[in-house]
């Protein structure tokens, strides 16, 4: 059977279904990772957090979503999605992205915030491009030293802000993102940054950071050094990550955008 064809995406329910998400965790990031006990996530669910999955019509699950509540009533930390290796590039994380944007706002909640590696362009395309959050935050080495999928560099992370009912948001998420992208293009292992610069930069990424991690460490750990003064730079300087292209395999960056991405 193919499970795709009987997913739903739904809360989780009870200690049974909360059982498999630490062999789903291994399953996507690698058999060292530590994932969340289940009776942790029931007590999430308890102190109204979400726990969701997806889940096919014999109980398998094969992708789920964590949201945490925060000091700040009207904002979810979303800090787990993973989708099993079998049925990825189905759009099953913006499906699950989706329906944590409904359940918050049902609840009163309006903004959504994760971290995810800057330099893993897929996953950056999903959360800036389709979902339409932003990045204006650079965290350096935020885990300390990773395993699994992640060992071999140091842990850099994003931190993305996602407000679910702007305007911006909803652009992305109806597939109608309005952003312009400059012409000139800047490859961090190649150029240097003007002392000036412009309104918008178009800055190239990796194609596949985790393959290099493989693969080719030494150049991993080369895209690592190189980019983390640079995003550091340009969040000083009040740029904002505001769209991502698998294409170019590049980041669009500007200058005086505010929350929700729109200019000031």
């Amino acid at each position: 059977m193919n499970p795709l064809t009987s997913l739903n995406i739904r809360e989780l329910s009870g200690l049974g279904e909360l059982e498999q998400t630490p062999p789903l965790a291994r399953a996507v990031w690698g058999q060292d990772d530590r994932p969340e006990d289940p009776s942790l996530l029931l007590a999430v669910q308890h102190i109204g957090g979400l726990v969701a999955g997806a889940v096919d019509e014999e109980g398998q699950m094969w992708a789920y979503l964590v949201g945490l509540p925060t000091k700040d009533a009207d904002t979810q930390h979303s800090h787990r999605l993973g989708v099993h290796p079998g049925v990825r590039k189905q759009h099953l994380g913006e499906r699950l992205k989706r329906f944590q944007r409904e359940w918050c706002l049902e609840r009163g909640i309006r903004q959504i915030r994760w971290t995810f590696d800057p330099l893993l362009l897929v996953n950056a395309h999903l959360n800036v491009h389709r979902l339409g959050a932003v990045v204006r935050t650079f965290l350096p080495n935020y885990y300390g030293v990773m395993g699994g999928i992640n060992a071999g560099a140091p842990s850099d992370r994003f931190e993305a802000e996602w407000p679910l009912d702007g305007e911006r948001t909803a652009a992305h998420l109806a597939g109608a993102a309005r952003e312009v992208w400059p012409e000139d293009t800047f490859h961090p292992l190649r150029d240097d940054l003007p002392s000036k610069l412009p309104a918008a930069l178009a800055i190239c990424v990796p194609a596949d950071f985790y393959r290099l991690l493989r693969e080719d460490n030494a150049q991993a750990l080369d895209w690592r050094r190189t980019t983390g003064p640079l995003l550091t730079r340009l969040f000083a300087e009040g740029y904002t990550l505001t769209d991502v292209s698998l294409s170019r395999q590049q980041y669009l960056f500007e200058r005086g955008r505010d929350d929700h991405g729109a200019e000031c």
